[in-house]
């Protein structure tokens, strides 16, 4: 049995990072398990507009979560005196993709890269984090992309290719920007440090193919050929395997299934876990790292027990607004109805790697502060809310983490220059089912311009654990915390405030507002609203007191040699798509690795 350096356990987004980074060392041999295909060269997978049809299919996990309730949290004094009940969803399961398919989710995710604020990263440091502030994980993040801008200027030098869109004709992003400008935020070019105002997001698409730039042609193809690599697609790792000597845990290897279902192992000196948010804590669990009441009644042996594996799951509660946009408008509805005619000009237009199958369609987005912050009503009226809400959460164990995590929120609510509220535009119809899929346009020839809303620092939190050796559980406990429906109530009404503005307003009709009193927006949210693909958390990087699963140098408490490396050791979430937080995070854990840091 061949026994290897490194053992990585995911061959997506940060695994593939991890592999090219720790094959550059050519004595170092490294093993990358995918449980998905291998889809290099799929169209599906290349041209940036049919990300879409990968999902729900083989290279899906084809997640979804528990339903998301509404029944009275008996441990929350507050709600309870007030007659209220937990906020949830209605009841209503959410599914969300992620990738089953080598490259991950950044081979079928939506395009974005938008770069965690200052603000956020260096709250990871002081919960015990040394090495973890913005000055140190900006560099790591800096390694990992190239973005060439319209005007041809190249940022950076990594892997990685970013581009935005060069079509001159789409008047959209200029309205959306003058509009917001209107309203007293204007445009800023750092979009890491700076939070307030509208953006223009880079997609990962290559500048001059306008194909989907992912770790698995901008990282794993440089390294296929190089001797110490081996790459396994289709290998599900059921187990990682341990000597124990008393107190002392060492990782051996991991066990997996190839094709034909048989049992292989393989042996590792040390074992890197790069599942993601959900199948990492997975893993862990089934091999026996984990809340040790919890592992004993499903007949797991206890190797380690740690209560803090599969807890802390954040993600941002998505909704969105749809308006009608006036019939001279140039919009996306065509190719949302798969108009023959529509399709025929996109496709012409992309061989000339113009046009809407060039993009993401979502790079016109804005951060923006509590509504009304700039005002001595507006604030009042936060400082009310947190007054009233922030200690309303269950703390449990870890009432350190709670408070911290509680005191993070509270200086983004409180500033002007901080974002809560992140908001992405789209000229089209762009709606959600009630279970998290995307709605279909309404019939006919109408044309749309639709504003998606996120809460950039959720403070609900749930948590993700097995309940057999096949299934999981996922409860993200949706607006389980009550501050965080009052604060997105708040920015869904602001939404419409940014329809019935100036220039945006004139290229709409009637703008209807159906969410300006906060209960009608309340209710519209429990509704409507459903989680986006964001997870992070589950592994949690902070000391073990606070609710931690592994250290600074990303060692999983109690067991020397085996590491966790992925959005799952995020602790606090990133206000936005996390997808540009998880090439940092595996870029820094390389360096970390190889000693550089």
């Amino acid at each position: 049995m061949t026994s290897y350096d490194y053992i990585i356990v995911g061959g997506g987004t940060a695994g593939l990072v991890l592999a090219a980074r720790l094959t550059e060392d050519s004595s170092k041999r490294v093993l990358v398990l995918e449980a998905g295909e291998d889809l290099t060269g799929d169209a599906r997978l290349s041209v940036p507009a049919m990300w879409p049809t990968l999902l729900n299919t083989d290279a899906d996990w084809k997640f979804k979560t528990v339903p998301q309730t509404n029944t009275p949290a008996s441990s929350w004094d507050l709600l309870l005196t007030e007659g209220l009940t937990q906020p949830g969803l209605n009841d209503r399961s959410i599914a969300f993709p992620q990738g089953k398919v080598l490259g991950g989710s950044s081979a079928i995710n939506g395009l974005s890269f938008t770069s965690s604020s200052k603000a956020n990263v260096d709250a990871w440091s002081r919960l015990g984090n040394p090495g973890w502030d913005w000055a140190s994980f900006s560099q790591s993040l800096a390694r990992s992309y190239t973005l060439t801008s319209p005007s041809a200027d190249v940022t950076g030098s990594g892997p990685l290719q970013l581009s935005y869109p060069k079509d001159a004709d789409n008047a959209w992003p200029g309205i959306w920007q003058q509009t917001l400008e209107g309203l007293g935020f204007p445009k800023s070019e750092d979009t890491a440090k700076q939070a307030c105002g509208p953006v223009f997001v880079p997609d990962t698409i290559h500048p001059a193919s306008k194909t989907r730039s992912y770790a698995g042609n901008a990282y794993l193809e440089p390294a296929r050929s190089r001797e110490n690599l081996t790459v396994i697609p289709k290998a599900a790792v059921s187990r990682i395997l341990f000597d124990k000597d008393g107190d002392a845990v060492t990782a051996t290897g991991v066990e997996y299934t190839k094709d034909d279902d048989k049992t292989q192992t393989a042996a590792g000196k040390e074992i890197i876990l790069t599942a993601g948010t959900i199948n990492s804590p997975r893993l862990l669990e089934l091999s026996g790292v984990g809340d040790a009441k919890r592992l004993e009644k499903l007949g797991i042996d206890v190797v380690v027990d740690n209560p803090n594996v599969g807890e802390n799951l954040q993600n941002h509660p998505l909704c969105g607004l749809s308006f009608e946009a006036r019939d001279d408008e140039k919009t996306m509805d065509g190719l949302a109805r798969q108009d023959p005619a529509a399709l025929q000009a996109a496709m012409a237009a992309y061989s000339q790697q113009l046009g809407p199958f060039a993009s993401s369609g979502t790079n016109n987005a804005a951060q923006l502060p509590f509504p009304g912050i700039q005002t001595a009503e507006g604030k009042a009226e936060v400082e009310h809310l947190i007054s009233k809400y922030i200690a309303s959460a269950d703390a449990g164990a870890n009432a350190a983490f709670v408070e911290a995590q509680a005191d993070f929120v509270r200086s983004i609510l409180t500033s002007p220059d901080e974002a809560s509220g992140y908001y992405i535009s789209f000229p089209g119809y762009a709606a959600f089912n009630p279970d998290g899929t995307m709605a279909p346009p309404p019939a006919g020839t109408g044309k749309h311009f639709s504003i998606a809303l996120l809460l950039a620092h959720p403070l609900s939190r749930g948590s993700v654990h097995i309940t057999s050796a096949t299934d999981v559980a996922i409860d993200p406990r949706y607006l389980s915390h009550p501050l965080d429906i009052e604060i997105l109530a708040r920015h869904l009404g602001f939404v419409e405030s940014i329809a019935g503005a100036q220039p945006l307003a004139s290229h709409l009709k009637a703008v209807e507002q159906r969410n300006a009193a906060v209960d009608q927006a309340k209710e519209y949210l429990r509704r409507t609203a459903v989680g986006a693909h964001h997870f992070t958390g589950t592994c949690s990087m902070m000391p073990e007191a606070l609710g931690g699963v592994v250290d600074a140098r990303l060692r999983v408490y109690g067991v020397s040699n085996l590491r966790v490396a992925d959005a799952s050791i995020i602790p606090l979430t990133p206000r936005a798509n996390p997808q540009a937080t998880v090439y940092g995070v595996a870029e820094h854990a390389a360096a970390i690795i190889k000693g550089e840091i």
